[in-house]
């Protein structure tokens, strides 16, 4: 299902995890930017409206380098999966905030590296869950469910999350360019901690986010997005913000840092002064 075929199908949302501050939506308005359809137009996907196209210009006035930022961010978390999979023998996967199916996705990667690997996608836009489920379930491997991180440990509960997720044995939970669309009014820190705190010892957290050391340059992307977006928004932080989110965590190498890519001298890379997605890999200890 592409964009021009949403507005006929889309009434199918389900809201599974409705409870909360941050009630699911269960219908698309198109002439508002959503993150994830301006992630797919960054990453030359076909699922964005002019609304998204526009907003999308307006951030790289901001933000010169955040198409640069969508495709580190993809690279980063594929990387990683494909690690945890090789070099650790993780074979389930959660990934939160997927996103809009895209050239290469979490399972095919996962499943490339290990066969019975399983993957749960889960995102809030109802317009992600319909594509995810046209074109990423079928083989019995993969599951699409709407759901919010805030209600991580309800989520695991869900009868599509339990078909295919064995919590008695580690887990890698993916958190890619998700926690810059959650304020802190909303609760991010605890909301991950007892996500962490529901996963199985030797389990992953990758996680990465949007951060600037420049004041400035937080709030004016911060204020952009919120006004495109309608509030669907959260903000960007700085790096000793992000570092917080692996509290209890035993940090794998190299640690934590930009995971952007940016080349030295490059004219949209400015050190951490300018926007980068900063991040890493946190492995859940022995209780």
């Amino acid at each position: 299902m592409l964009a021009g075929d949403w507005d006929a199908g889309m009434r199918m949302g389900e809201c599974v995890m409705a409870h909360g501050r941050r009630p699911l939506a269960t219908t698309v308005d198109v002439t508002v930017a959503s993150v994830a359809r301006m992630h797919d137009f960054f990453l030359n996907g076909k699922d964005s409206y002019p609304a998204d196209q526009h907003a999308c210009e307006g951030l790289l006035g901001l933000a010169p380098n955040a198409g640069i930022l969508a495709e580190a961010q993809r690279a980063f978390m594929l990387a990683a999966v494909r690690k945890l999979a090789l070099d650790h023998d993780v074979r389930q996967f959660i990934d939160f905030g997927c996103g809009l199916p895209t050239w290469v996705n979490t399972h095919q990667v996962a499943q490339r590296s290990a066969a019975s690997s399983k993957v749960v996608y889960v995102d809030r836009d109802p317009m992600v869950v319909a594509h995810g489920r046209a074109l990423l379930e079928g083989d019995g491997s993969t599951a699409v469910v709407q759901g919010d991180l805030l209600h991580g440990p309800d989520l695991f509960n869900h009868p599509r999350v339990d078909s295919l997720i064995d919590f008695s044995r580690p887990v890698a939970v993916l958190l890619a360019s998700v926690l810059h669309c959650v304020p802190d009014g909303d609760e991010p820190y605890e909301a991950v901690h007892r996500l962490v705190a529901g996963l199985p010892a030797g389990s992953f957290v990758v996680l990465s986010q949007w951060a600037s050391e420049d004041h400035q340059v937080r709030e004016g992307v911060t204020r952009f997005m919120h006004r495109v977006t309608h509030e669907a928004w959260g903000q960007v932080r700085s790096a000793d913000e992000i570092s917080r989110f692996f509290a209890g965590m035993m940090l794998m190498d190299p640690g934590l840092g930009a995971i952007s890519g940016c080349r030295a001298g490059h004219p949209d890379c400015n050190g951490t002064q300018g926007l980068i997605e900063y991040g890493g890999i946190g492995r859940v200890a022995q209780r």
